[in-house]
C-alpha cells in the first residue's frame, strides 16, 4: 500500500511538472520530477548549508548552496545568501589572512551575485546588494580589489547604475553620492 502510494506521489509530480512546463526547469532536468516542490527542497539545502558552515564544513556548505540554487534559481535570496558568504565570511580579514585567497573568495562573490542577477527574478535588488558590497569593501577592506578603494567605488558605481536602470529606487539615489565618493577618491 505505501509503495503504491509513493508511485501515485512520483507519478503526480512528474505530471504536475510537464503540465506546468517552465523554461528555466527545461535546463535542471534532473530536478524536474520535484516539479512544485523543487522551492521547498532549496529550502532545506539553505537550511543544511548554515548547518554546514556552522560547522566549519565549507565544501559541504558550498555544494548545498550550489544545489539549492539549481533547484530554485530564480528566488533572489539564495543568490544573495550565497554571495554574501563569499564576500563578508569567507574574504574577511580575520578569518582569511592570506590576501590572494580573500581577493578570491571576494571575486567568487562578486560572480555569484552576477549570475544571480542574470538568472533571478530579482536582478535589481541582487545589483543594489552587489553595489552595497563594493561600497562596504572600499570602506573595510579596500586591498581585496586591485586597484584598492578607487576600483571598488567605480565597480560600485556602475553596478548602482545598472540597478537604478533597472527600476531600484534606493540605487537612483545613491548614484550622486558614489558620484561624489569617486570623486574624491580619485
Amino acid at each position: 500500500m505505501k509503495r503504491a502510494l509513493l508511485w501515485a506521489l512520483v507519478l503526480a509530480l512528474g505530471v504536475s511538472a510537464l503540465c506546468f512546463p517552465d523554461e528555466q526547469r527545461a535546463t535542471r532536468t534532473p530536478f524536474l520530477l520535484l516539479g512544485p516542490f523543487a522551492e521547498l527542497a532549496a529550502e532545506v539545502q539553505w537550511l543544511r548549508f548554515h548547518a554546514a558552515s556552522l560547522a566549519g564544513d565549507e565544501t559541504r556548505a558550498l555544494q548545498l548552496a550550489e544545489s539549492a540554487l539549481e533547484l530554485a534559481p530564480t528566488e533572489g535570496a539564495g543568490w544573495q545568501t550565497l554571495g554574501a558568504h563569499l564576500v563578508f565570511d569567507l574574504a574577511s580579514k580575520e578569518r582569511e589572512p592570506d590576501l590572494a585567497r580573500r581577493r578570491a573568495y571576494f571575486q567568487a562573490g562578486l560572480a555569484i551575485l552576477r549570475r544571480g542577477a542574470e538568472q533571478s527574478a530579482h536582478a535589481q535588488e541582487l545589483e543594489f546588494f552587489r553595489a552595497l558590497v563594493l561600497l562596504g569593501k572600499a570602506q573595510s577592506d579596500a586591498e581585496v580589489h586591485p586597484e584598492g578603494a578607487v576600483g571598488l567605488l567605480r565597480e560600485a558605481l556602475t553596478t548602482c547604475e545598472r540597478a537604478a536602470a533597472l527600476g531600484h529606487a534606493q540605487a537612483a539615489e545613491l548614484v550622486p553620492q558614489l558620484r561624489g565618493a569617486l570623486a574624491a577618491a580619485e
